[in-house]
């Protein structure tokens, strides 16, 4: 499998990205394509060790506007990547890079599985029960039937690559009755109550962390938000802990037998080990890294990439998306 990576975006390009693709070359027995300026990434242009490049000249930024960027930045590292996948030269794409950029190049150049409306970006989240939650970040603006889409591909996900039979779908909202939440919210409700999907209804983000569903469906800014509290949160609560135990001496010793759960946990509660998310709905594999990822995130964003192209669900997007029309109802 031959993997591109994206080594000029992001908050901490080129050094962490390189350093996690190495890494991941190594232990996930996958050929990495480094994609960046010549004078950065020539140096590890040796196929003997599973990875090669690629050059770039130019680099798409977080302030560049997305279809702009695409349009005028032909040879940035993201468009790059995008080409390489879309030609067969690469099965699939990490980018930490901008992400209205990176799905807008997806959306146009590798287009979207046929008859599925608007890619959405799937983070799973990992608390101590799982769930998918769609969207979290791509689109901003949503019709009903969007989100819609979005329960039918979070609960596919859930089901072949999470191995969730008969996934929970929860819409997010301001409050559980079918009355709350904005227009496209109370509309989104009333179509997925008709569809086959396992849909619990409304739920709101106090109840996320206790396994209230397994696909979490909502627009694209709303959940944006709602995983960076979750993952704020989760740095909060390990800062907390840490603190608590370094008081004094007494509870100094406290900690000792503690400290092999309480480093689960910090695991646990690290956006790193996600790495990013795939583009659901994209005809070929894309993941999004997380903007600010160092070694780690891209690291674990690869390990992502290759489960994700192992996992077949694209072809399943393509079987159901097939002969289900956007408003949820069979052909």
């Amino acid at each position: 499998m031959i993997i591109a990576v994206d080594v000029m975006s992001g908050d901490k390009s080129p050094q962490e990205i390189i350093k996690g693709a190495l890494s991941a070359a190594e232990d996930f027995e996958v050929k990495i394509v480094l994609i960046g300026d010549e004078d950065v990434v020539s140096k590890y242009a040796d196929d003997s060790s599973g990875v090669s490049v690629v050059f770039s000249t130019q680099v798409i930024t977080m302030e560049d506007d997305p279809l702009s960027a695409i349009k005028e930045k032909e040879d940035s590292s993201l468009a790059v990547g995008i080409k390489l996948v879309k030609n067969g030269d690469a099965d699939a794409f990490v980018s930490p890079g901008n992400t209205g950029a990176l799905l807008s190049a997806a959306s146009i150049r590798l287009r979207r599985v046929k008859g599925i409306r608007r890619a959405a970006i799937g983070t799973v989240v990992p608390l101590d029960k799982p769930f998918i939650m769609v969207d979290a970040g791509a689109n901003i603006d949503v019709l009903a039937e969007n989100l819609c889409q979005f329960g039918y591909m979070g609960a596919l996900y859930a089901e072949k690559v999470l191995g969730v039979k008969k996934p929970r779908v929860a819409l997010l909202s301001n409050g559980t009755e079918e009355t709350k939440g904005l227009p496209v919210t109370k509309e989104a409700y009333r179509m997925l109550k008709e569809t086959e999907l396992n849909f619990m209804g409304n739920v709101e983000s106090r109840e996320l962390p206790f396994g209230c569903c397994d696909v979490l469906v909502c627009d694209g800014f709303t959940g944006n938000i709602t995983l960076k509290l979750i993952e704020g949160m989760g740095k909060f609560m390990s800062q907390t802990i840490k603190s608590v135990f370094k008081q004094n001496f007494l509870t100094k010793l406290a900690y000792l037998p503690c400290k092999k759960n309480i480093k689960k946990l910090r695991k646990k509660m690290d956006s790193r080990q996600t790495g990013g998310a795939p583009l659901l709905g994209v005809a070929k594999p894309v993941i999004k890294a997380h903007g600010n990822s160092d070694s780690v995130g891209i690291y674990n964003a690869i390990r992502l990439a290759k489960a994700y192209t192992e996992s077949g669900i694209i072809k399943e997007f393509e079987k159901k998306f097939g002969r289900v029309n956007a408003d949820g109802a069979e052909n």
